[in-house]
């Protein structure tokens, strides 16, 4: 049932302003160094290592796949992370002859250390081909999207953690998982005889095929996992990545068995391409700024859970996607149909008077000209819209009549709470400290300021709320002004929406 809140007010200007959230100001200096560390160029010979052709595609068993191993604890070696495998070492080892790389970085906090943020990645591929392949057979599958992109990104997001003055409070598992190529083995395994407590691990986060960025945008799967994983992902997003979020989980990625197990998981996948599973997933195709990017976010994510006051609680119950239904019109509060025609003339004429409505009730006929409505000035129907929607009840409409040589005031008594700044809304389980909006009004100042309906709004005049009672309360003791932080489509802005009595709104140019 779509949500209301009452005005009296009218816009006279509102500007959307594209900024990054506020947490980016809130960050400490060497938060900020962390992040920056992460670079094009570091990410883009890592990827180069891993896909060359000496390496022989990694398929899980082989030589070239044992290869890569042994690269990747080395590279948390020289970092000084400890190994997260059995007896501390860095490789888990599992039949016939497939190793996990974990390392770990224990938290700081003695009451949060023992949960567990898992960022992982599989790092193996289809070597010379073999069943997953698309073709030709016999030569090298070097997989430099999949997943050579994420295998990378895992590592340069580790040395950024090894950069902080201090842990993060939670504990974080940095792991890379072999055999993915040849059903989930690796992270089946590790769910199966975990090495940390798995019923310790509070979020998983898989990187798969993300060096292909394109238009920048990122696709986000698994949101519906986890409460508030939407939310907290786009606050993170300073990049301005357009984030395509998905609220289902396939079970083909890695991040699966650890859903399965009652863990909140998402994934980040910059999107399919012909060079999937074939030899020409070539390093020289990867967009190294966007997996710098897509790294650098998954960073800011992966802080935040790691050293944030909560994290996402899992969800039974996954959508498939909440954006349907998101319409929710208020309630027709006069009971007219109308065309603005008469526009250059001033005002809307109404062709339509439904039975038993207050329109009816008033003496509202059928070719009236409305003129006036609530002590504002009628122009056009953007004029109409918002005027009927934000009066209080009763309200005086003036209409000009081809009989009447004046104009004729009719008192009305509207249906409906008035919507104070011209929008409905709706919550949703999965989005806690969210509200989702379900309808603009034409010309209302949530109109004029661009608002539009699946926008998500996470604070009021600078305040986080619990609930949407406490939203409702925190937009209706604001007065004549309203501050909004504001996601679409991952991509966080401040929208202020003024207002002043007695104005009359117009329609842009």
């Amino acid at each position: 049932m779509p949500r209301t809140f009452r005005p009296r007010l009218t816009v006279v200007a509102a500007l959307l302003l594209f900024l990054p959230p506020l947490e980016a100001a809130e960050k400490s200096s060497a938060y900020q160094a962390a992040l920056s560390s992460i670079s094009a160029s570091e990410l883009g010979n890592e990827v180069g290592e891993l896909a060359d052709v000496a390496l022989e595609g990694r398929e899980a068993g082989t030589a070239g796949g044992h290869a890569a191993g042994e690269h990747l604890a080395e590279q948390y070696k020289r970092l000084r992370f400890a190994g997260a495998g059995p007896e501390g070492g860095y490789f888990q080892p599992f039949a016939p002859n497939f190793r996990n790389v974990l390392a770990v970085l224990p938290g700081s906090d003695p009451k949060l250390r023992d949960q567990v943020i898992v960022v992982g990645a599989h790092y193996d591929h289809l070597g010379y081909g073999g069943r997953s392949s698309l073709g030709p057979y016999g030569y090298v599958h070097p997989g430099a999207d999949d997943n050579a992109s994420g295998t990378s990104a895992v590592l340069e997001i580790a040395q950024a953690f090894s950069l902080l003055p201090s842990p993060p409070k939670r504990t974080v598992l940095f792991a890379h998982w072999d055999a993915e190529e040849k059903g989930l083995l690796g992270s089946k395994y590790w769910v199966a005889n975990p090495t940390l407590p798995r019923e310790h691990v509070a979020a998983m986060i898989n990187l798969d095929m993300i060096g292909r960025l394109r238009e920048n945008r990122l696709n986000v799967y698994g949101v519906g996992s986890g409460a508030g994983w939407r939310r907290l992902v786009s606050l993170a997003n300073e990049e301005g990545l357009h984030l395509a979020f998905r609220y289902d989980v396939s079970n083909r990625a890695d991040h699966h068995p650890f859903y399965a197990t009652g863990i909140p998981v998402v994934m980040f996948h910059t999107g399919m391409h012909d060079q999937y599973h074939r030899p020409s997933d070539a390093a020289q195709l990867i967009n190294k700024e966007g997996l710098e990017k897509v790294a650098r976010l998954v960073f800011a994510v992966a802080y935040e859970l790691a050293d944030g006051t909560a994290s996402p609680a899992f969800r039974t119950a996954t959508p498939v996607d909440p954006e349907s239904p998101l319409t929710g019109k208020p309630v027709d509060r006069l009971g007219v149909g109308w065309n603005d025609d008469a526009a250059t003339a001033g005002g809307v004429r109404v062709t339509l008077v439904k039975h038993d409505t207050p329109a009816e009730r008033a003496g509202v006929q059928t070719g009236d000209l409305i003129v006036r409505f609530a002590g504002r000035d009628i122009r056009c129907d953007a004029d109409f819209f918002a005027t009927v929607s934000s009066a209080e009840s009763p309200a005086t409409v003036t209409v000009v009549r081809s009989e009447s040589p004046k104009p004729v005031d009719l008192k009305v008594e509207l249906v409906g709470d008035p919507l104070r700044w011209g929008f409905t809304w709706r919550v949703d389980e999965a989005e806690t400290g969210a509200i989702i909006l379900t309808h603009v009004v034409p010309g209302s100042p949530a109109d004029q300021a661009g608002l539009a309906i699946g926008d998500r709004v996470y604070r009021v005049a600078g305040r986080d709320f619990a609930d949407e009672t406490e939203f409702a309360r925190l937009v209706k003791t604001s007065a004549e002004s309203l501050q909004l932080l504001v996601e679409r489509d991952g991509r966080v802005r401040h929208v202020p929406l003024r207002a002043r009595l007695s104005e009359t709104i117009r329609r842009a140019a």
